[in-house]
């Protein structure tokens, strides 16, 4: 099978969609289909695969790290129309997605996408000046035209599936949650050893982009009334985002720095490190429709605390795998400090969290990608008979 991927999140940009883009191609690789990937330019990074095509992009004052691709490029569409691609899949409805989406149509290809990011959590972005009510209307009818074109869409949650339908998507969805990569062969005794983090620290741990949508700043004014509770309790805050500079502040200005670390962006295996070294993992964030990092750290064995919104609590199984809480520094502190206090709360957490390990290992979750994509091919052959005909 011959697949073309076409996103806006790409390497070296990290975020869930890039990473599971990555994940996704590796193993399709490995079990031998041919797979080209069309996102933007990044200024300066060389692609390690020869497959990867990179259109003309341009960056906005709002995220500067986030090239936009132009959806003119007609290079790449020569290129693209003598490939004969079996099946194209698309993971982002803007620009890059709309050309990957609009060149399939053209030639007929069965078109997949998946949804992977609830859009309206990020009109704060929008400036100020433009009528966020509009935006809200566009962005909704443009979601639902969008999805509405393609032959199957997948979601890597069921809050993804039932906000599609909300928007009146009809086409099949399937929610299939992103995979999960193995972890090194680890101890946590080591993992802290190599990031230079105490033996006695208890670590609390956010992994994820710094941004004013990931609600960051409900941890920072928890800390100080978790460490009344349990002194030598410290976070972690890993990754990058517009919103880190602001954050160091706020914390500075809490007087906050001797129990709260900022690492910016980390690599990929020392994030896996983080997630080893840890003891609770920490996610505030009300915006997400997956929440990759939560299924990694579980898969680590980390008990999570998650803020009751978005997709965060289907991550943990609504309360199965990790504690679901009201997204309030208050509600934080009183579920740290409660398994800080009861091991066996912790351990049964973290011996049901473990078994994402397995669901989630990256064949059995590209196994059901390839499912969705045969039965596109499938249907669009039956489309094409009946048209025929």
């Amino acid at each position: 099978m011959k697949v073309a991927i076409f996103s806006e999140s790409y390497l070296p940009y990290l975020n869930g969609v890039s990473i599971s883009i990555r994940i996704l191609h590796e193993e399709l690789t490995r079990r031998g289909y041919e797979v080209w990937i069309y996102a933007p330019r990044f200024k300066g990074y060389h692609d390690p695969y020869p497959t990867v095509r990179r259109f003309p992009s341009f960056t906005t004052p709002f995220e500067p790290d986030y090239p936009i691709g132009w959806l003119f490029a007609p290079h790449l569409w020569r290129e693209f129309r003598a490939q004969q691609f079996d099946v194209v899949h698309t993971h982002t409805p803007f620009f890059i997605g709309m050309a990957g989406a609009s060149w399939a149509r053209r030639l007929r290809i069965p078109l997949v996408s998946t949804y992977h990011t609830l859009y309206e959590e990020y009109l704060h972005y929008v400036p100020a000046l433009v009528p966020r009510g509009a935006v809200r209307r566009l962005l909704r009818w443009h979601l639902k035209r969008y999805y509405e074109s393609v032959d199957a869409v997948m979601t890597p949650s069921n809050i993804g599936a039932e906000v599609l339908r909300k928007y009146g998507v009809r086409k099949p969805i399937t929610p299939i949650r992103n995979p999960v990569l193995p972890f090194p062969e680890v101890s946590k005794t080591e993992a802290r050893a190599r990031l230079g983090i105490p033996e006695d620290v208890w670590m609390l741990l956010y992994v994820g982009r710094m941004a004013p949508e990931k609600n960051v700043s409900v941890l920072l004014k928890a800390m100080p009334h978790i460490v009344r509770g349990c002194a030598n309790a410290r976070l972690w805050l890993v990754g990058p985002g517009p919103a880190l500079d602001e954050l160091k502040a706020q914390a500075a200005a809490m007087g906050l720095s001797a129990w709260v670390y900022f690492t910016g962006p980390v690599p990929r295996d020392e994030v896996s490190l983080y997630l080893l070294a840890a003891d609770l993992f920490v996610f505030p964030s009300v915006t997400e429709s997956q929440g990759l990092v939560l299924d990694e750290a579980q898969a680590a064995g980390l008990p999570c605390i998650v803020a009751n919104g978005g997709g965060a609590p289907e991550a943990v199984d609504y309360g199965q795998t990790g504690m679901v809480v009201e997204p309030t520094p208050e509600a934080f502190v009183e579920a740290v400090l409660y398994l800080t206090r009861h091991p066996e709360a912790r351990e049964a957490l973290r011996q049901k969290a473990i078994r994402k390990r397995e669901l989630l290992s990256v064949p059995a979750v590209v196994d059901r990608i390839v499912a969705v994509y045969q039965s596109a091919i499938a249907l669009r052959a039956q489309g094409e008979s009946a048209r025929v005909s």
